[in-house]
């Protein structure tokens, strides 16, 4: 009982610092559009949030039914390359070793089939998703979302009346600080998204490759999660391109280390000169503890909240408690 009270409180909180994020990246555009024009806080906000629905409302529109069908078309694909896989490997003593110690293909669909764990909104909300569903959690996010991006200042100083008098000053620097920060992760991921998929959309086209529309949405998404991303977004390309034409296996992988070399060392390093540097070993075991918690969606959550964390234990620990005085990142 007490573990289950645990991980619903700890699901519980991810969902905040979910609809945190949201906030920000939303208060982040409305903010710019406050600052390069003469229109007040509000109206700014709303036209922001205007914007963004419409945006995904055409994507839907024109994209929907598309991608619909290739994702469709993706899991079968996917399936009968696994297949395919597994009969090359079972030519060989050393690849039936292997393949006996793992799922076969058909178990894999089953697991997928059924939904495991990746329905992520349904993971993430924990306690809500039983009676909720998944539309009624997407709504509680985007609420709360909505509720925080249109005043932050009130819900941070009601924190701070929590705190005692003579912390607050120090608490409210902190919680500046993450916010700046988490703005601007946001900001490189977004740019990293989008350089993402359509280089790897537009390189797949190129090669011939089946799907590519729906690969480079994956690859895009998959640029979300630091370290541990790439892998994922590389396994379903080279299995489509290995139903294709094998050789084409090769072609793939280079076009997909050439695409993290340019975001590695062009994109990422142009827009994150003011952002917090995190060893990848940091990354990945917040990856893995944010895993256990709430499943495949912990993994996407894992880097901007070890972000966070570091920020918080450095400031408030590191230079409160301990007098070591730390570089604080410009803003």
């Amino acid at each position: 009982v007490l573990a289950n009270f645990v991980g619903a409180t700890l699901s519980v909180l991810l969902l905040l610092f979910l609809c945190g994020l949201i906030a920000l990246g939303v208060r982040s555009i409305s903010d710019w559009v406050t600052k390069h024009t003469p229109l007040s806080d509000k109206v700014a906000l709303a036209l922001t949030v205007i914007l963004i629905v419409v945006l995904l409302v055409g994507l839907a529109f024109f994209l929907g039914a598309r991608l619909a069908g290739q994702f469709s078309q993706l899991g079968s694909t996917l399936q009968e390359s696994l297949s395919q896989f597994e009969e090359q490997l079972r030519q060989y003593s050393w690849g039936e070793q292997i393949l006996q110690q793992l799922p076969t293909s058909e178990q894999l669909s089953q697991q997928i089939s059924s939904g495991g764990n990746l329905d992520i909104f349904t993971s993430i909300t924990g306690i809500f998703s039983s009676t909720l569903g998944f539309l009624s959690s997407t709504i509680i996010i985007i609420f709360i979302s909505l509720f925080l991006a249109a005043q932050p200042e009130v819900y941070r100083d009601n924190f701070l009346r929590l705190i005692p008098k003579e912390k607050r000053d120090r608490i409210r620097q902190t919680l500046t600080q993450v916010a700046d920060t988490l703005q601007i992760w946001l900001l490189t991921r977004f740019i990293s998204i989008l350089v993402i998929g359509v280089l790897t959309t537009v390189g797949l086209l190129l090669l011939n490759i089946p799907l590519a529309l729906s690969l480079g949405i994956l690859a895009a998404l998959a640029g979300f999660i630091p370290t541990l991303g790439p892998i994922l977004a590389l396994i379903p390309a080279i299995l489509v391109a290995f139903i294709t034409t094998p050789y084409q296996v090769v072609a793939v992988f280079l076009l997909y280390i050439g695409i993290q070399m340019v975001e590695n060392y062009l994109v990422s390093p142009a827009v994150q000169k003011r952002m917090l540097y995190l060893p990848p070993a940091y990354i990945i075991v917040a990856q893995m503890l944010s895993g256990i918690v709430a499943g495949p969606f912990g993994l996407i959550l894992a880097a901007p909240l070890a972000t966070a964390l570091v920020i918080i234990v450095r400031m408030l620990y590191v230079e409160d408690v301990l007098g070591d005085a730390m570089e604080t990142p410009p803003t």
